[in-house]
């Protein structure tokens, strides 16, 4: 008698079926329900489970076959064993020997913003309705103030009605250029700019530095409730891309709901084509939740969101009273969009202004930024959340000592409160992000010991032009994913791969291939000693990176009883030379047993329709937001 008919009552049904034979031969229908036949199952292949959670490299058990049934795992084996449990609607699908993994989940993507973005690209009319933007240049700061005058008094000489100015200044991003030191050595005041437009809301940004007038100021603070005053502009408006992600996702989407769920739906099929089933993020703009939940609701989801709650902080000048006051999320949601706990969303900024223990001249030094410190409000809202057994996660951190604040908190709260113990503190698993030029050597014991997991992504050639100004024994600090493994803590996986919404774009192994052979895009070795194997790197997009979404009884491994999320790759990502690693990428991605994306050259074969984003992969470098 097989596994299948001892698990579900078959045998009840052939006792039934003998008695009423005995009796006169009736004939008997059973629905095919009863008989819990698999709705589907890949054989003939090498199925690699990633079952031990272990910080060991060992990828787990590999089997040749999986059977599905609804959206969970339902046996894993052999392939003749699998077929036998085959029923007369089971789909079978021939994997001709390739390499299936469990769906990847990428504990860090703001997949969401990557839609927009590309959305403002599409609908150029539409999105200058709400704001209207210019690039200003110059080589002196008296250069770029009348760039910024003819933009006022001639391109914005008749705005639409509400209609903002958004202008670009250069070295955005960088933070070296010219434009961020006209910001941040005011080159242009506020009341300067409020005499140039004293009513139409004007930006002027170079990230991370920006200015605006009062009418933007006034306007923006005032859609959400909040009192324009020179305090609450100080506590709710702490990062300029709260701003610019929030100004055309509320101000435009919220009359045009429906379009932001086509926008996201679209976004996340084409993630789901790189081998993404489940994502981490937090989110900027109100309409953003509701969004989702309507995807929800409609049976939209293309694959599984496990969400930061962000909004206590994205225009908030009380964050540390919104965090008591919303209480604890961790864990609620359905299974394809739930909460994994609160966030400030960043506690520094991009570099320069980056908040580190690490020297350098005052020139760059005088661009750092905490934005949380020891009792500033950040500080008093973490300390809040974690005083209320709320799960906080550290959704952006990029320097170390920023870590360092964080670790004192969860030390003080712990200290203070008799009930709070330190297993209760590992218990929430606090998180933080990117491992930009941290964890330090002498910081990963205490981050053991607090219980804490790092998501981290290939900073490596965001973070090596750095090492000029920070000095080159400073390179042990980015991204040491061995060191990290060495001291106990789990890492997991993070990558953008911004431009794949539109149809072509790096494989998720290409942007990662850092970390496997610690080089730059020009072939600089970046502390050769932190590489990691490639089994590794998977374990950290699987069965790690499911403990870091509170979801490791439910995903991450491909054993019965999860769900159903897996790839079926195009190479044996296990056994290729390593330098074709980045030339890996998904023939087929399901979540929960159904096909998100087949592709076309797959399809062919099975003699089916391809289904989903037919993703033209490269895998040669692209930018530094790939990463």
């Amino acid at each position: 008698m097989t596994h299948l008919m001892r698990q579900t009552g078959v045998v009840v049904i052939w006792i039934m079926l003998f008695c009423a034979g005995a009796r006169g031969q009736q004939t008997v229908t059973i629905p095919t329900e009863l008989a819990a036949y698999p709705d589907l199952i890949v054989y003939n292949g090498k199925i690699v489970t990633m079952n031990d959670a272990t910080l060991s490299n060992s990828t787990g058990r590999t089997v040749e076959a999986m059977a599905v049934r609804g959206d969970l795992v339902q046996f894993i084996g052999s392939s003749a064993e699998m077929l036998r449990y085959a029923g007369p609607a089971t789909r079978k699908i021939d994997l001709n020997g390739r390499t299936v993994v469990p769906g990847l989940i990428n504990t860090h993507s703001h997949m969401h913003d990557h839609a927009v973005s590309r959305w403002v690209r599409n609908n150029p009319v539409k999105y200058e309705a709400v704001v209207k933007r210019f690039s200003v240049g110059g080589e002196s700061f008296a250069e770029i103030s009348q760039g910024i005058e003819l933009v006022i008094k001639e391109s914005m000489a008749h705005p639409l009605p509400g209609q903002w100015a958004w202008i670009n200044l250069p070295g955005g991003g960088s933070g070296t250029g010219i434009g961020v030191q006209y910001l941040t050595q005011d080159g242009m005041t506020r009341d300067q700019l409020n005499a140039l437009a004293p009513e139409m809301p004007v930006f002027v940004g170079a990230h991370p530095a920006f200015l605006w007038n009062d009418a933007a100021r006034d306007n923006f603070l005032r859609y959400y409730e909040v009192e324009p005053t020179d305090e609450n502009e100080d506590l709710a408006i702490t990062i300029d891309t709260t701003i610019g992600r929030s100004l055309v996702l509320d101000y435009y989407f919220d009359t045009h709901l429906d379009e932001l769920v086509d926008t996201l739906e679209s976004e996340l099929q084409h993630q789901a084509a790189a081998g993404f089933t489940t994502f981490s993020s937090h989110i900027v703009g109100l309409r953003i939740t509701p969004a989702y939940m309507q995807m929800v609701r409609q049976g939209r989801m293309p694959i599984r969101f496990a969400f930061a709650h962000r909004l206590c902080q994205q225009v908030e000048p009380d964050s540390a009273g919104c965090f008591l006051r919303v209480g604890d999320w961790a864990g609620l949601g359905d299974k394809y969009f739930w909460n994994v706990g609160l966030t400030l969303g960043g506690i520094d900024n991009g570099p320069p202004a980056i908040c580190t223990t690490m020297e350098a001249a005052p020139e760059y030094k005088s661009q750092e930024e905490c934005i949380l410190q020891p009792g500033n409000p950040y500080a008093r809202a973490v300390h809040t959340a974690l005083s209320a057994r709320y799960r906080y996660v550290v959704n952006h951190l990029y320097g170390d000592k920023g870590l360092d604040y964080v670790m004192d908190i969860m030390e003080q709260v712990i200290e203070e409160n008799p009930d709070i113990t330190l297993d209760f503190m590992r218990s929430l698993r606090v998180t933080s992000d990117h491992c930009a030029f941290y964890p330090r050597k002498d910081q990963l014991p205490r981050i053991k010991k607090l219980g804490m997991i790092l998501s981290c992504g290939t900073s490596i050639n965001r973070s090596a032009p750095y090492l000029k100004i920070y000095g080159k024994d400073k390179a042990s600090q980015i991204a040491p994913i061995k060191s990290i493994i060495a001291a106990g803590v789990m890492p997991t996986a993070e990558a953008e791969l911004r431009s794949i919404g539109g149809g072509r774009g790096q494989t998720f192994h290409a942007a990662m291939f850092g970390l496997i052979t610690r080089k730059t895009r020009d072939g600089e070795s970046i502390a050769p000693e932190e590489a990691i194997d490639r089994d590794t790197l998977m374990k950290m997009s699987t069965v790690w990176a499911s403990y870091y979404v509170l979801k490791e009884k439910e995903m991450g491994t491909l054993e019965p009883g999860k769900f159903a999320d897996f790839v079926v790759f195009n190479k044996d990502y296990f056994t290729i030379p390593q330098e074709e690693i980045p030339t890996v990428f998904p023939l087929m991605t399901a979540v929960g047993g159904k096909t998100v994306v087949l592709r076309e050259e797959f399809a062919n074969e099975l003699g089916v329709p391809a289904v989903g984003p037919q993703i033209n992969f490269v895998y040669e470098p692209l930018g530094w937001g790939e990463d």
